[in-house]
């Protein structure tokens, strides 16, 4: 399958759809990423406690993780731009009343929290069927386009842009503002996906939700690659992706004695490693896709450990920077490997046990890191970490991992999976 040329890493958007799709969605991610500042001001200006800004947290969280393998297999039964389209509009009507409410002085902590459940709830609806639509408005040769794009979209608007902003507004007008300004980012967004085309809804595999939920779970299990690269990443998160962002501000106070410019460096090499991440990948997709990948994922233990033994918080944060590249970097393949691989019926249900497998065990690796670090050294938490993330990339050792690096078949060929179901 022909790739898209070098060095066109913006070809995706001359898709009118796409070209919406993402405009929408850039401005929607700049939005959280003010909310992401806004929300826990909020929170402590109203108790001053951190315990109470775990309740906000988490009450995002759970609904998330409870409803993500429905939501794939609803994904998987309407058009999943109308299933985006409700989202987004259910998101921009609770943030805009809780905005009212603030207003008012009426909005208490927990309408906080009910507005975190619904943003819980719908983003266990929209991570599925944003990772499930952009097949249906590309062709395969511009997914790794598409998701450099999106990557570059979250670095840079969620993760660097909004967040500055978020508190330069919150200091200059208040968090009522910033909360409104996220309404009119998820109204924003919803327009964007109301112009654009209406997408085929999938073909209807009968049988209940429930169904649905156990035969995405069976077609993951009967992929190898899929499954085993899950299990892997599985591990990964606990050991390292969830709990860096905990021993990140550890590091800097306890072992760098630095502060908030300090921690905040750290933080924005990470987006910067993000950003060339997704410009790295859309300008020469590699043709072995899932070494690639693995070597990336791999490579971001190696970076951790090196981070965690560097004598400047200067160095560490080069090393940040690489962690979040190699991390960015397999992100971005695998999105794309799952676009093009997987069966499009299939597709949501697959994206929302990959996205449930890492919301459940986020909390978790969080906590691990935590503790470990409170009873050993942070320094040994993270390079502890940091290996074992190393050691994953031995998942391609398994049989069908890299299946997908196997040339393509010649045309009209059909491959069948364990299961016996027509592949290609």
């Amino acid at each position: 399958m022909a790739e898209p040329p070098k060095g066109r890493i913006t070809a995706a958007l001359r898709h009118r759809d796409f070209a919406l799709l993402w405009s929408g969605q850039l401005v929607s991610l700049a939005g959280d990423g003010i909310f992401t500042v806004a929300l826990p001001l909020e929170v402590l200006r109203q108790t001053g406690r951190a315990f109470d800004l775990g309740i906000v947290v988490t009450a995002r969280t759970v609904p998330a993780v409870l409803l993500l393998l429905a939501g794939g297999a609803l994904v998987d039964r309407l058009s999943r731009r109308l299933v985006m389209l409700v989202s987004d509009l259910c998101c921009a009507v609770a943030v805009g009343l809780v905005a009212v409410l603030m207003a008012t002085g009426r909005a208490g902590l927990w309408e906080l929290a009910a507005l975190s459940a619904v943003f819980g709830v719908a983003s266990a609806f929209f991570k599925p069927a944003s990772s499930a639509v952009v097949p249906e408005v590309l062709p395969a040769e511009l997914l790794v386009s598409a998701g450099s794009l999106s990557s570059l979209s979250h670095s840079v608007a969620k993760y660097l842009l909004g967040p500055l902003a978020g508190g330069v507004l919150v200091a200059a007008i208040g968090n009522t503002w910033a909360f409104g300004l996220n309404a009119v980012s998820f109204a924003a967004s919803a327009v964007c996906l109301a112009l654009m085309r209406r997408t085929p809804r999938p073909e209807p595999s009968g049988g209940t939700l429930v169904d649905g939920i156990r035969e995405g779970l069976r077609y993951c299990r009967s992929v190898p690659w899929l499954w085993w690269s899950m299990i892997a990443v599985g591990i990964a998160n606990i050991t390292c992706y969830a709990p860096i962002t905990v021993l990140l501000p550890v590091l800097v106070k306890d072992v760098f004695h630095g502060g908030a410019v300090a921690l905040g460096a750290l933080f924005a090499a990470g987006g910067v490693g993000g950003a060339l991440a997704a410009a790295s990948a859309g300008r020469r997709p590699p043709r072995r896709r899932m070494t690639a990948i693995w070597a990336a994922w791999s490579g971001v233990g190696a970076a951790t450990v090196a981070l965690a033994l560097a004598p400047w918080v200067w160095l560490s944060a080069v090393f940040t920077a690489a962690a979040w590249f190699g991390m960015s970097y397999g992100n971005i393949l695998w999105y794309s490997l799952m676009q093009r691989e997987l069966r499009p019926e299939m597709l949501g249900r697959a994206a929302s046990v990959d996205s449930a497998l890492s919301l459940a065990l986020t909390p978790l690796g969080t906590l691990v890191g935590g503790a470990a670090a409170g009873l050993v050294d942070v320094r040994l938490t993270l390079v502890v970490g940091g290996l074992a993330t190393a050691g994953t990339a031995a998942v391609l050792l398994v049989p069908g991992v890299r299946d997908p690096d196997r040339p393509a078949q010649p045309p009209g060929s059909r491959t069948l999976d364990p299961s016996g179901i027509v592949l290609s």
